[in-house]
C-alpha cells in the first residue's frame, strides 16, 4: 500500500475517533446513570420489604402481647352470678330470727384475701349496725347469737401459660352463726367478695359485697329484701379480656399498615428523585429526554 494511502486512512480513523468519542462518553454516562437508578430502586424496594416484614412482626408481637394479657387475667378472681337467696327448704333455726343481741368476732383472713382483715371486719360491723335488726354487745355471755366472721380465699383453679403457673382464688365472707348457750353452729353464710378495677371501683365492689352478706343474713332472719338488694346479689364485675385483646390487636395491625404505607411512599420518592437526576443529566448534555434512560 502506498504511503499516501496509509496516511489518508490514518487521518480518517483519527477523525472518526474524534467524532465518535463524545457519543460514547454520553452513552457511558447514560448507562452509569441508569445503573445508579436501578440500584436506588432496588435499595428502595428492599427497604419497603424490610418495613413490611417489620410491620408483620409488630402485628405478631401485638397479638402475642394480647394473648399474654389474656393469660394474666386468669390470676384475678372471676366472680359468677349467684342466685337470689330464697328461704331455705330446710327449716332455719328459730334462734336466728328471734335473736336481739349479737357478738361479732373477727376470725382473721386467708393470706391471699384481697382486703385487709381489719378493714373487712370494720365494714361488716358497720353494715350490721346500720341495719339495726340486732343490737351489738361486748361479750359472748350477753349475746343471743355469736357471729364469727372469717375472710376466706380458697384456690379454686390452677392454670398454666406463657411459662408460668397461675392460681385462681374465690374470696368470700364466711359467717358462722353460733348459739352461745350450746356452742353449736346454727348456720354458715358464705358470700362472695368482688374486687375489680381501680381504687375507687374496688372500694365500690367491696362495699357491695359487704351489703350482700347482710342481705343473706336478712333472708335467714325472715326479713324481706328490697328490689335493689335482690338485684345486687346477682351483680358482679364484668370481664373485659376480649375487649382488651381486640384493642391490642387493632393497635398492632394499625402500626403494621402505617409502616407499609410509609415504606411505599419512600420508595416512590426515591424513584422520582432518581428520574429527576437522570433528566437533569440529559438536559445538561443536550440529550433529548425521550432518549434518556427511563424517558
Amino acid at each position: 500500500m502506498k504511503p499516501d494511502v496509509r496516511s489518508t486512512l490514518r487521518s480518517i480513523a483519527a477523525a472518526l475517533t474524534i467524532i465518535l468519542l463524545p457519543t460514547q462518553l454520553v452513552h457511558a454516562q447514560i448507562d452509569a446513570g441508569t445503573q445508579a437508578a436501578q440500584q436506588a430502586a432496588a435499595a428502595a424496594q428492599q427497604a419497603s420489604a424490610q418495613a413490611a416484614a417489620a410491620a408483620q412482626q409488630a402485628t405478631a408481637q401485638a397479638m402475642a402481647n394480647a394473648q399474654a394479657a389474656s393469660d394474666n387475667t386468669q390470676t384475678a378472681p372471676i366472680q359468677r352470678p349467684v342466685p337470689v337467696p330464697l328461704t331455705p327448704n330446710a327449716p332455719v333455726p328459730t334462734q336466728i330470727a328471734a335473736a336481739h343481741t349479737i357478738f361479732l368476732t373477727n376470725s382473721g383472713a386467708d393470706a391471699n384475701f384481697p382486703v385487709d382483715e381489719t378493714q373487712a371486719y370494720n365494714d361488716v360491723y358497720a353494715a350490721f349496725q346500720s341495719w339495726g335488726h340486732y343490737q351489738f354487745v361486748t361479750s359472748p355471755a350477753q349475746a343471743d347469737l355469736i357471729f364469727q366472721l372469717h375472710d376466706i380465699a380458697p384456690i379454686t383453679d390452677v392454670t398454666g401459660g406463657r411459662g408460668g403457673v397461675y392460681s385462681l382464688s374465690s374470696p368470700a365472707f364466711q359467717l358462722n352463726i353460733i348459739d352461745p348457750k350450746t356452742n353449736v353452729a346454727l348456720w354458715t353464710v358464705t358470700s362472695p367478695v368482688n374486687v375489680a378495677g381501680n381504687k375507687s371501683a374496688r372500694a365500690r365492689w367491696f362495699a357491695l359485697s359487704v351489703s350482700n352478706l347482710v342481705s343473706r343474713v336478712k333472708v335467714l332472719a325472715n326479713v324481706p329484701l328490697t328490689p335493689t338488694e335482690s338485684a345486687d346479689l346477682t351483680t358482679f364485675p364484668k370481664n373485659h379480656t376480649t375487649r382488651n385483646v381486640l384493642i391490642l390487636v387493632g393497635v398492632g395491625v394499625g402500626l403494621g399498615v402505617a409502616g407499609a404505607l410509609i415504606a411505599h411512599h419512600e420508595f416512590d420518592n426515591n424513584v422520582a428523585n432518581q428520574k429527576q437526576q437522570q433528566d437533569n443529566f440529559c438536559t445538561a448534555h443536550n440529550i433529548p429526554l425521550s432518549e434518556c434512560a427511563g424517558g
